[in-house]
Order: C-alpha cells, then sequence, then structure tokens
C-alpha cells in the first residue's frame, strides 16, 4: 500500500528491503500521474479527426482499464506481487489495449494512435516484472501483440501493421526483467547484512558490558582483598576482631559474585551487620529478577531487595546472635520471584514476592513472634497468612 510518510523522513530499512524499487511511492505515483495526463493529450490530439462515438467510448474503457491496472499495483506495497493480483493487472493491461486499438477506424488511422496505448502497457507490464512476476508480463505481451494482429486485421490495417505496433515493448521487457532478475535477491542481501550488524553489535555490546563488569568486580576485589593481602605479606598478626572481618570481607566478596542480585550497599550493611553478630546469612540468585531488575525505585528488583534490608534491620534491633537468613531469588518462570526465610530466635517466617509485585509473608502454624512488618511498595499488597495480633 502506499505509504503516508513525508518525503523527509527516515527510511526503516525493513522498508528499503520490503520495496527495493519504491513501488507504489508517491513520486511514482505523480510520475503516473503526468504520463496519464499526457497520455490523454496525445490520444485527443492524434485522434482529432475521429468523429466516432463508439470509438471514443472504447479509447475511455481502455484508458480506464489501464487506470485500474495501475492503481493496482500502486496500492501493493510489497516486493512480490500476489499471482492472482498479477493475473488480473495482466488482464486488465491487455484489455485496455484490445479495447482501444480493435475500436480505431480505417480511415482516420494514424500510427501515433497506438503509441500511447502501447506506451501504457509497456509501463504496467515492466512494473509487473519488478513485482518478481515476469512470466505473467510476457505472456501479457505476448496475448497482446496477438490481439493487436487480430484487431489489424479486422479494422482493415493488416495483422502486420498491428502486431508491429506492440513491438517497441519487448525491448524494454527484456531489460526490466534482466534488472528485476539481478536485483531481486538485494532485498535478502539487505536483510542478511542487517541482521549480522545486528548481531555483531549485540556480540560486541555484550563483551563491553562483559569487560565492565569484571572491571568492576575487579575493583570491589581489589578494594576489599588488597589491604589484608597487603597485611598479610607485611607478616601482620590478626586479632579476633581483624580475622572476623576478613571472614565477612570473603563472604561479602562471594555474595557480589554468586548473588548479583541482591547487590546493594542498603543489603550489603544489612548483612554486614548481621553476620557480625553471628547470624548466617545465604544470598542466592537463579536469575528470575534479571527481567525485573531495572532503575525504577518500584521495580521488583528493588522491592525484593527493600523488603531484605527490612527483615535484617528487624534482627539487627533484637539481640539475637545465632540463626540463618536465605535470601533467593528463583529461576524464571516460576510462581514467585524471590524468598526470603528468617529462622533466628523466636523469628521464623518466609516472605515471598511475587511477579506482580505482590508480597506474601507466611508464619509458623504455632504463630511464631513476626518481625517487623514488610513494607511494600505502592504497587504491591501485602498478604498475611497467620494472625499477627499475638
Amino acid at each position: 500500500m502506499t505509504s503516508d510518510r513525508r518525503e523527509d523522513d527516515p527510511i526503516d530499512l525493513d522498508e528499503t528491503t520490503v520495496n527495493l524499487f519504491g513501488l507504489g511511492s508517491p513520486l511514482l505515483i505523480r510520475a503516473l500521474v503526468i504520463f496519464a495526463g499526457i497520455y490523454v493529450i496525445v490520444v485527443i490530439g492524434a485522434g482529432w479527426q475521429i468523429r466516432s462515438v463508439a470509438t471514443w467510448a472504447a479509447l475511455t474503457a481502455g484508458f480506464v482499464l489501464f487506470v485500474a491496472a495501475a492503481a493496482m499495483l500502486m496500492h501493493y506495497g510489497r516486493s512480490t506481487l500476489p499471482r492472482r493480483t498479477a493475473a488480473l493487472v495482466t488482464t486488465l493491461t491487455v484489455a485496455g489495449l484490445t479495447t482501444s486499438f480493435w475500436s480505431l477506424p480505417l480511415d482516420t488511422y494514424l500510427t501515433l494512435q497506438t503509441t500511447p496505448v502501447t506506451s501504457a502497457m509497456t509501463i504496467i507490464l515492466a512494473m509487473v516484472v519488478l513485482y518478481r512476476r515476469p512470466c505473467f508480463a510476457w505472456v501479457g505481451a505476448l496475448c497482446a501483440t496477438g490481439l493487436s494482429a487480430v484487431g489489424g486485421e479486422l479494422t482493415g490495417i493488416g495483422y502486420a501493421v498491428g502486431a508491429g505496433n506492440t513491438v517497441f515493448c519487448y525491448p524494454v521487457l527484456v531489460l526490466a526483467t534482466l534488472f528485476g532478475l539481478m536485483a531481486i535477491p538485494m532485498p535478502d542481501r539487505l536483510r542478511s547484512l542487517r541482521e549480522q550488524a545486528f548481531a555483531q553489535a549485540a556480540e560486541e555490546a555484550a563483551t563491553a558490558a562483559a569487560a565492565s563488569e569484571r572491571r568492576s568486580q575487579l575493583q570491589r576485589l581489589d578494594a576489599g582483598a588488597r589491604p589484608i593481602l597487603e597485611q598479610i605479606a607485611d607478616g601482620h598478626a590478626f586479632g579476633l576482631d581483624e580475622a572476623l572481618d576478613v571472614r565477612l570481607i570473603e563472604a561479602q566478596l562471594r555474595d557480589i559474585i554468586r548473588a548479583p542480585g541482591w547487590d546493594s550497599p542498603e543489603v550489603s550493611t544489612s548483612v554486614w551487620a548481621i553476620r557480625r553478630r553471628g547470624v548466617s546469612v545465604r544470598l542466592l540468585d537463579d536469575g528470575a529478577l534479571d527481567e525485573y531488575d531495572t532503575d525504577d525505585k518500584h521495580s521488583r528488583g528493588n522491592l525484593a531487595r527493600r523488603i531484605l534490608v527490612e527483615e535484617l534491620t528487624s534482627l539487627d534491633a533484637t539481640t539475637a546472635d545465632q540463626g540463618s537468613v536465605t535470601a533467593r531469588i528463583l529461576p524464571a518462570g516460576r510462581e514467585v520471584l524471590a524468598s526470603i526465610v528468617v529462622d533466628v530466635g523466636p523469628h521464623l517466617r518466609r516472605v515471598e514476592v511475587h511477579p506482580d509485585g505482590s508480597v506474601t509473608t507466611d508464619l509458623p502454624p504455632d504463630g511464631g513472634v513476626p518481625g517487623a512488618p514488610t513494607g511494600a511498595g505502592p504497587d504491591t499488597t501485602v498478604a498475611e497468612t497467620a494472625d499477627q495480633d499475638c
């Protein structure tokens, strides 16, 4: 179909590969309109001596058939014309030529009277070739020549003259066919080049992202481990508190690699404080939050990290110094995105974050002692599955 895009608008590569020759474009439509105007002028000028109403009616009908065939082609904006449409366009074109030729009277016949008609047929059939239907165009041209010979014999100008009026369309069809056959693979080649360019760009982006991530990890490793390694190299004797800090730094660096989805300054600070008190904290990441994790403060990833910080903060306000907290981001496709299981002293609860942003909290059958209320973003709901009035 024709496009409403302005001339100065950028052309997308998909549009270029779909319609390589600009068929149906505003420029081509304007050119055909100009040709139609010249067609009418030449036909009227060449047939000025014709006084037969039936002849002018036939010439008008032939012109209408040409316009209908051209309109069908311009309405179709893809690169390959459907066979049924190609057959219909070819039939209308041959019918337009035959109607015009057979109506020309012998006494006022001029070769110039046939030129616009043959030119219109040649243009339309050449476009059929460019629409990847050369067989239809050639069959139509041969049928037009045969019918023109018959019409020449019927009108008295002779079959040779009648057929000869269509001869000059064949060189044009030969060139159009050769050009079409050479250019037909070009859209596929352009599409292949585009896909290769996209693949290369994606690969380069992934490589750059991986390199950036490695540099970030190395910088954090350097900042955390270098002072300790330098102390070890200098023969420093570590005290109990220093040894604890070394183990906490090791666990923190392991969390960055093993659970990047939980990585944030707030989570890191809260986990450090709880681990320092003796509570075991395990952070696991199987990737379910990757597609939800954005910079939006209400994203599922930020919601899960905020809930984990709140759970750890509620534990930090108690005197518990043993137990475990397991925070896991589940694999993609599960009904739950992330779960946090707290088993520290009297605190026993399981908090789950779901894909729709809802948060559920499960308490043990005996009621347990809940921690601080779990906060949820404005786009979330908290479903408590047990009574917390105990």
